[in-house]
């Protein structure tokens, strides 16, 4: 196995035997850290057998503040728009150099690892159309119908050059089972596609499968309440009240079946770290 480094952040570990291209993503949020400690471990326990791994830090810098973003957040900032964009600074200058050197790595698939502020009882995929076969390899419930509802993500992005791409929230950015969840899935990923021989043979039961409907924006973040402490997956009674502020009230709609997927904290609300309250999406 050889091992190079390709680019400011890049790193490819190539073999002697063909086999596909795989991208792993980390820390696209600098506080993100669970997919690299998780290929840290693999990288410690295996050796890439064929084809070639592509290890690409997605904000390095906001990595080395331990902070989500250095002054805003790069992955909102894949856009036509942004990327036109002159003398880039900051994360947008790292987006700029990612857009620009990323396809020319000929990767066949992505897996990108992210992690929560909240605790939540599943992890789970962030999979637009295209990303079947990889979706299938994560063993963590599956929510499909993103596009158009978070713009300007990496991921969406890579999937618009052709490269399907995967996000897989982890779980929460501290805890041990996001780095479990990240090596299971990566486990699951490398050895489908042959570049490793894992100790014992990866099954999982098939996941759940969601769609994302809706990402409700918080309208004034000074007054904005919510009405209890909400978690992922948490179902939501039709017409209940969610949260407040002084531009209305933040209701269910009346549709048996909802669910809530990342909502904000009240405490991130206050910071303004978020624009958005939560997400809704119900079972496929």
């Amino acid at each position: 196995m050889k091992s190079e480094v390709v680019g400011e952040g890049i790193v490819r570990l190539t073999t002697n035997k063909t086999g596909p291209t795989i991208g792993v993503v980390c820390n696209v949020h600098g506080n993100e850290l669970c997919g690299r400690k998780a290929v840290h471990r693999i990288l410690a326990k295996y050796e890439i057998e064929c084809g070639t791994l592509v290890l690409i830090d997605g904000n390095p810098n906001a990595a080395l503040l331990g902070k989500r973003y250095v002054a805003s957040d790069m992955n909102r900032m894949f856009t036509t728009d942004q990327l036109a964009q002159e003398n880039p600074e900051q994360d947008l200058k790292r987006a700029h150099y990612l857009a620009k050197e990323l396809p020319k790595l000929g990767l066949d698939q992505v897996i990108d690892f992210h992690s929560t502020t909240s605790e939540t009882p599943y992890p789970f995929t962030v999979s637009f159309p295209g990303t079947e076969e990889m979706t299938s390899l994560c063993p963590v419930p599956q929510i499909f119908g993103w596009t158009g509802i978070v713009i300007g993500s990496l991921i969406e992005w890579l999937c618009k050059q052709n490269i399907p791409a995967v996000v897989v929230e982890a779980g929460q950015h501290e805890a041990e089972s996001s780095i479990d969840v990240a090596e299971q899935t990566l486990l699951s990923i490398l050895s489908h596609f042959g570049l490793i021989t894992p100790e014992e043979p990866i099954t999982f039961e098939k996941p759940a499968q969601y769609k994302v409907l809706e990402r409700v924006m918080i309208g004034d973040h000074a007054s904005f309440k919510f009405e209890k402490e909400y978690s992922s997956f948490e179902a939501l009674e039709p017409g209940e009240l969610i949260a407040k502020d002084k531009t209305g009230d933040y209701v269910a709609p009346q549709q048996e079946g909802l669910m809530m997927i990342m909502p904000s904290t009240q405490e991130h609300v206050e910071k303004r770290i978020s624009r958005g309250a939560y997400y809704l999406m119900q079972r496929l």
